[in-house]
């Protein structure tokens, strides 16, 4: 039972959240075994101790659950479970929960609003280390285990169960305590970590490398000093250098490269692969003695990849250990060993796997990931990159040797055939450094959502259920003119890089919605939709113009059409991150190099709805001094009633950083254009604890009660799609969040 303080706050969807020992409480029930999820169930009461209803859309045995998630914390069997608290009146909660033996087929918990990704629906899909991750077996079970590192300062870990299926078990604990690396102002690490026995003991030491933060561009040591019956734990022993000093700066891996007995340590300098020698005395982690590096040679020339990720084994049992790498591009290289154990001589590189742009941090690990005595790979890249009409979409992929110990021959392998998974509600993924918009693209009464990725294609996430408990279909790359919409960027060593930012509207006024799509060149597109409102088509692209020349911004722009003046007419809204050049600099200028200059533009139309002609672009300003809007790679955003006057207020988005809300002051005049003098800065709405895990924001009333939410993509630091209730960002800007206490007095509330 669960006891609530609404804190004398009036709710509507809350998030409330408390830890839990579900394990400990099944025991304090006389009760044990292993906890199941699927059948976790949380139930509001009313004051009479009667089950309260909360979603009528769904079966009606269900439609009294609220929603829920856990987070889990690695290997403690503490987690956080956040719910729903429908509203003030809800203070009594109860969850339900039992063993595996009465677990039921698996039921989605519905989606809670504090940032939670919305997901499809239950399935199996890879799951690999890219180059930020690693496998190690991290529980001592003869297998292994998964631990992912990236832009929070945080470690993840995924438990392998065996039979290739990986479970999340959540952030990495030290002493029982979450581990939090050293992170800069916005919270980012960016870590890449490896483990190896260095100090003999019988456990895996951790080696992480920074890539923001005090720590940047160095690799730090925590010994594993956990003791026997005791909670996993790690002591930090300083940053890695070479007997002289010289810090290791890249990602490292530990191999016993001249056969001594000792690990040695292979890292990347100045983007050419190194071996640092073990020449130390002492195994002790925080006497780590390593030689200056000395560069791997193939074929007698120094091997140059950018910032690879490196693995090596004996892959044709020769009896010597060849290098496997993974690269920053993607591209995965093998360099066979025709030399000896003690003095290795490289060939030249043979290309394993991904050679498009943008595969990019690919990881590799060689291990017999199937147990039939031969060595496989596993490779991960940073995002999935799946090209049109791949199916299922490649999220990571096990190289099977079909061969033998000495001449082996590789197959890829998915989900389906033995390439590691994950088996649960997968998040919908837009790729990273994605944008999105909420839309019922079918009419068929449930909003959808239409992501705009970073290789320029565009996303159709389709609403299989309702707004409380959403589960998507699978992503679908939208076509026009029958081929997949894509837009590019601007260099021509990065036209891939299209960076796809989208809206939804009915530019012509036909009763049909069309898309339009701003790019990386800052462009901007329209597609015309030649089907129906419920069955849309898209038709070509066309650029579209403003002032009598097409629109082009300073890269990565991003749109919103709206009726900015109120005159009736849809204007348009653009953002523009001043990195790039532009054939018209058609706006006021605003720097000496016009390449700079960025901010938010506001096009008026001047023809009519059903044929827009728009005007010569306008910097839309804040503060009581009317200043353009200077935001660090401004991206929209949107134009609704964020507080309830009647006028619309703008929404603004700073990078992959943080959500701003500038209040419209204006009188709401109609034909008059908005006012925002209260802020020049505007005032943050939405900021992630970790920067650059959100991207854009789309504002709407999503779950039906009556208050402005806002979904958002992720940046760098993920390729997800979230959700953020309104309720719940008050909360955390009033610091008014719902107290939870476990109350564990006998039970008076009725069983649903």
């Amino acid at each position: 039972l669960l006891d609530v303080d609404p804190r004398g706050v009036r709710r509507s969807h809350s998030v409330a959240a408390v830890d839990v020992d579900f394990r400990a409480e099944l025991a304090a029930r006389g009760a044990s075994g292993p906890v199941d999820e699927s059948t976790i169930e949380v139930v509001a009461y009313d004051a009479a101790g009667r089950p309260r209803p909360y979603d009528s859309g769904r079966a009606p045995d269900e439609r009294i659950l609220v929603p829920w998630h856990l987070d889990r914390f690695y290997p403690l069997e503490r987690v956080t479970l956040s719910f729903v608290v429908p509203d003030e009146r809800a203070t009594r909660f109860a969850v339900y929960f039992d063993t595996a033996e009465r677990a039921r087929p698996p039921r989605y918990p519905g989606i809670v609003g504090d940032g939670d990704l919305f997901t499809q629906g239950w399935g199996r899909r890879e799951i690999a280390a890219n180059a930020s991750d690693t496998f190690v077996d991290l529980d001592g079970d003869g297998d292994l285990d998964l631990v992912k590192g990236g832009t929070e300062p945080f470690l993840y870990v995924y438990e392998n169960r065996g039979q290739g299926r990986f479970v999340d078990r959540g952030r990495l604990t030290s002493a029982g305590e979450v581990m939090t690396f050293p992170h800069d102002d916005a919270n980012r690490s960016w870590l890449s970590v490896e483990f190896a026995d260095w100090d003999g003991d019988g456990d895996p030491d951790m080696f992480v490398s920074f890539r923001a933060g005090p720590y940047e561009n160095r690799v730090v040591r925590y010994e594993n000093v956990t003791v026997r019956g005791g909670p996993l734990t790690f002591a930090e022993r300083g940053p890695m250098t070479t007997v002289s000093g010289v810090p290791l700066t890249g990602r490292v891996s530990f191999v016993d490269w001249d056969g001594d007995g000792r690990l040695d340590v292979l890292t990347d300098a100045d983007d050419t692969v190194t071996l640092h020698r073990n020449v130390g005395t002492s195994r002790a982690v925080a006497d780590m003695a390593l030689a200056d590096g000395v560069w791997v040679e193939a074929n007698g020339t120094p091997i140059r990849l950018a910032n690879p990720r490196l693995d090596a084994a004996d892959i044709d049992g020769d009896g010597d250990l060849d290098l496997f790498a993974g690269t920053e591009d993607g591209r995965v290289y093998l360099f066979r060993n025709v030399g000896t154990r003690g003095a290795p001589v490289l060939e030249g590189g043979r290309l394993l796997a991904f050679y498009d742009y943008m595969d990019a941090k690919t990881g590799i690990k060689v291990a017999d990931f199937d147990g039939d005595g031969v060595l496989d790979f596993v490779v991960g890249r940073f995002w999935e990159r799946s090209h049109y009409g791949d199916q299922p979409r490649v999220f990571g992929r096990l190289y099977h040797n079909v061969g033998t110990r000495t001449a082996p021959r590789f197959e890829a392998r998915d989900a389906s055939a033995g390439a590691p998974y994950t088996e649960r509600f997968q998040p919908a993924d837009a790729l990273r450094q994605n944008g999105v918009r909420a839309v019922d693209w079918d009419e068929d009464g449930r909003l959808d959502l239409v992501a705009g990725d970073s290789d320029g294609f565009v996303w159709l996430f389709r609403n299989t259920t309702d707004a409380l408990a959403p589960i998507f279909a699978p992503g679908v790359r939208l076509l026009a003119a029958g081929r997949p919409l894509r837009v590019y960027g601007e260099e021509s060593e990065a036209r891939a890089a299209g960076y796809a930012r989208v809206d939804v509207t009915d530019w012509n006024e036909d009763g049909r919605k069309d898309l339009v799509v701003a790019d990386a060149r800052g462009w901007l597109w329209l597609f015309l939709n030649r089907g129906t409102n419920a069955a849309p088509v898209l038709g070509p692209g066309r650029r579209l113009s403003a002032n009598g020349h097409p629109i082009d911004g300073t890269s990565r722009g991003s749109v919103l059409v709206r009726d900015w003046d109120g005159d009736g007419r849809k204007d348009v809204l653009f953002a523009m991150v001043g990195e790039g050049p532009s054939a018209t600099y058609d706006w006021p200028p605003r720097n000496p190099d016009r390449t700079r200059d960025r901010g938010f533009l506001y096009y008026r139309n001047f023809g009519t709805n059903a044929a827009p002609e728009l005007g010569a672009p306008k910097w839309i300003k804040a503060g009581p001094d009317a200043v353009e809007i200077d935001l660090l790679r401004p991206n929209l955003g949107d134009f609704v009633d964020w507080d309830g006057d009647g006028k619309k207020d703008f929404i603004a988005c700073e990078f992959e950083l943080d959500c701003r809300l500038f209040r419209n002051t204006s009188a709401g005049t109609p034909g008059k254009r908005p006012r925002f003098d209260s802020s020049a800065e505007g005032i943050v709405i939405l900021k992630p604890w970790t920067g650059q895990m959100i991207s854009g924001v789309d504002a709407r009333d999503w779950n039906g009660d009556g208050d402005v939410d806002l979904l958002t993509g992720q940046g760098h630091g993920g390729s997800g799609l979230r959700f953020f209730e309104r309720d719940y960002l008050e909360d955390l800007m009033r610091g008014t969040l719902p107290g939870v206490r476990i109350d564990r007095a006998a039970d008076p509330v009725s069983a649903p």
